[in-house]
């Protein structure tokens, strides 16, 4: 759980821990208490003399109030004796601060070490932790320090490394480009600027936009390539100094993104953090949260982008803890999703919590562990038991095989994709990925391409042309089951079985078959989209992390037809009709609905039947099989699902999903 100490009550005898965890009804592994404000760190000078907290340190942004209580102050001696005390029930407490403040009792006295956006030409009230005092030493090594005395004196079991400390908190494309963070690049890479860019720029926004500018166009795979050593390098030192006390370091994935946008955007390298020891990650993935503030794009719900990013995300750090977080509620924020989006909520949770990545031994495991509640004060008893119910359902099942499609992952791929973005445009894996996902191709794993030997059934490869060759003739030697490549002309295959184009350009994008005897009937007569002509060193990179970047058009008619070989690739359970509305007419829409499935060793198929629209959808289903018995696990469960033969239908609610076990015949 991630909460702020207004979550607790400090004029209780247990700062009402007992109320709280009685109010769960459970126990969690950890709770994070988020302490908003670094200041406690900066200004922490042991617990001799007890002070009162400023504000922000007692609730986000020193928001006022949550559906429990007012704020209230706290002091440093009552905030130990809640460590201690939420430590006495066998929880594990982490602590957390972001790079933002409203009280400024010690960084109001250092703004050298704020942000200074190239964007918009000013310092952000937003701490860069990369940067030097106006002395030459390392905001670093200060940081360390305040941090291991905190870990010590309260007794923290953890670090959470959260948002503009985990990652920056705005893209490096447009910040921080200050005469620090420049010198630093220099001193670091040896690059040499232009001779009327190599004194320093002061406060003066133009000429540190112009700078900026210059870096971004002519030098960035350099500039992306510093941020992530000098990333690595704060997060070292941490690691050592909080390992060295015997405690963990978790952190906060790079704002939702996957590891290419991780890197490209915000310098984050997810893999390269876990070699230097950091514990586990957690997955920015509230999902019905963002929905409830965000439409995106219309071709793809937002919830598919995160399912994309776990998958990736697993692949390419393979061992260390990933949790998701699912974002509840937020009063600082206001936004509820369990209040105003519960349905969307519901199908975060089960498609989350059902992704899978097979590992060396060939063992299927999830890609989470488990959920972080965001945030968890303030829940009414019967949100929490909803909530463990859905939990419940989501983790209730161990497959042994997934009925569907598996990703192959690559490390070589990703490495290869920042040069080909930053010179084409073209869609990454993880774009690929998150609209395949949405177009209903059953995608829900994962597999690293060195453990192909130990893998059955369809194999799906994303950008092939961006593998190295030693790899694709891997992909290709794989005989236990249909392979689909998608990628360009650039990479000499043999003939496939079957293939179409995503139309007449140079950087076309193809869909190969091999080791399928399906008879695919496609369209592939579809209309192609105009392809961009900008150069693509000229694009604008977004400022938000809400907001995509920019990229090459791919017809919709091609991603359809994609998906339409991967479902008959990967799974033999048909989405026959849906029908979306009440009354006549009545509106047949396939689109909307989506359908995931897997089965354990008894043989016992679990299905996850997601409907996008925002009305009810009546659903048929073809088995492939005669059905022996099936179950409704979520929704309406008194309602009775109706057979006929291999086919049943279902009523799946608004932006919602239905679970369900199904037993067949024969299979």
């Amino acid at each position: 759980m991630w909460l702020e100490l207004i979550g607790f009550d400090n004029e209780q005898a247990d700062f009402g821990v007992g109320a709280f965890l009685d109010n769960a009804g459970l126990v969690p592994e950890v709770i994070s208490l988020l302490m908003f404000n670094a200041d406690f760190i900066h200004t922490h000078d042991g617990l001799e003399q007890d002070r009162i907290f400023p504000p922000d340190y007692c609730s986000y942004a020193a928001h006022p109030c949550n559906d429990e209580r007012q704020r209230q102050d706290w002091s440093q001696r009552q905030l130990l004796s809640l460590v201690r005390e939420l430590q006495k029930h066998g929880v594990r407490v982490y602590v957390s601060v972001f790079d933002i403040f409203v009280t400024q009792e010690w960084i109001g006295k250092h703004r050298e070490l704020l942000h200074f956006s190239a964007r918009h030409g000013n310092a952000m009230d937003s701490v860069c932790p990369w940067k030097r005092f106006r002395d030459g030493s390392y905001y670093e090594d200060f940081f360390i320090k305040q941090l291991v005395g905190v870990m010590r004196d309260y007794g923290f079991d953890g670090f959470h490394g959260a948002d503009g400390y985990a990652h920056p908190r705005i893209a490096i494309y447009d910040g921080d480009f200050s005469d620090d963070m420049v010198e630093q690049f220099v001193q670091a890479t040896g690059q040499v600027l232009p001779e009327t860019m190599r004194d320093g720029c002061g406060d003066d926004a133009s000429k540190i936009t112009a700078r900026a500018d210059w870096i971004w166009r002519n030098i960035r795979r350099e500039w992306i390539a510093f941020y992530a050593e000098r990333i690595q390098a704060f997060w070292r030192k941490v690691v050592e100094a909080v390992h060295a006390e015997e405690k963990q370091v978790v952190l906060n994935t790079a704002w939702t993104r996957d590891p290419f946008e991780a890197l490209y955007r915000y310098g984050i390298d997810y893999q390269a953090l876990t070699r230097i020891g950091v514990d586990g990650f957690l997955v920015e993935s509230a999902a019905a949260a963002l929905e409830t503030m965000e439409r995106g794009e219309a071709s793809c719900r937002i919830l598919c982008k995160f399912m994309a990013a776990i998958l990736l995300n697993k692949a390419y750090v393979a061992e260390p803890t990933l949790r998701w977080l699912n974002g509840v509620k937020d009063v600082q924020e206001q936004w509820s999703a369990m209040r105003h989006a519960p349905t969307a909520l519901e199908s975060e949770v089960y498609s989350l919590s059902n992704l899978y990545w097979t590992d060396h031994d060939g063992q299927l495991k999830r890609c989470v562990t488990g959920p972080v509640v965001c945030l968890a004060d303030g829940l009414k008893r019967e949100e929490w038991q909803w909530l463990q119910q859905i939990w419940e359902i989501g983790f209730s099942m161990s497959p042994a095989r997934v009925l569907g499609a598996t990703l192959v992952w690559s490390d070589g791929a990703l490495k290869n994709q920042l040069d080909d973005f930053i010179a084409t445009r073209r869609w990454t894996t993880h774009r690929l990925l998150s609209h395949l996902i949405a177009g209903g191709a059953p995608i829900q794993s994962v597999v690293r391409s060195e453990n192909l030997d130990v893998m059955k059934g369809a194999i799906v490869a994303l950008n092939v042309h961006l593998f190295p060759q030693k790899e694709i003739e891997k992909i290709l030697a794989y005989r236990n089951g249909p392979i689909i490549l998608i990628g360009t002309n650039e990479t000499s295959l043999p003939l496939p079985g079957f293939s179409f184009e995503d139309g007449p350009s140079p950087d076309q994008l193809r869909c190969s078959v091999y080791n399928s005897d399906e008879k695919f009937e496609v369209d592939i007569t579809h209309e192609v989209e105009e392809k961009r002509t900008a150069d693509p060193m000229e694009i604008k990179d977004p400022a938000s992390w809400l907001n995509e970047l920019d990229f090459q058009n791919i017809s919709s008619g091609f991603l359809k037809n994609c998906c339409k070989v991967i479902s008959l690739c990967g799974c033999d359970i048909r989405i026959l009709k849906s029908y979306c509305g009440h009354g006549a007419p009545m509106k047949t829409d396939l689109d909307m609905v989506r359908l995931l499935a897997m089965e354990d060793e008894t043989g016992k198929i679990r299905l996850l039947i997601s409907n996008d629209d925002y009305v009810y959808s009546t659903t048929q289903i073809d088995m492939g099989h005669g059905i022996a018995d099936i179950k409704l696990l979520t929704g309406l469960v008194s309602s009775t699902v109706k057979t006929d033969g291999s086919t049943f239908s279902v009523k799946i609610p608004p932006r919602g999903m239905v679970v369900m076990d199904v037993k067949t015949i024969i299979r």
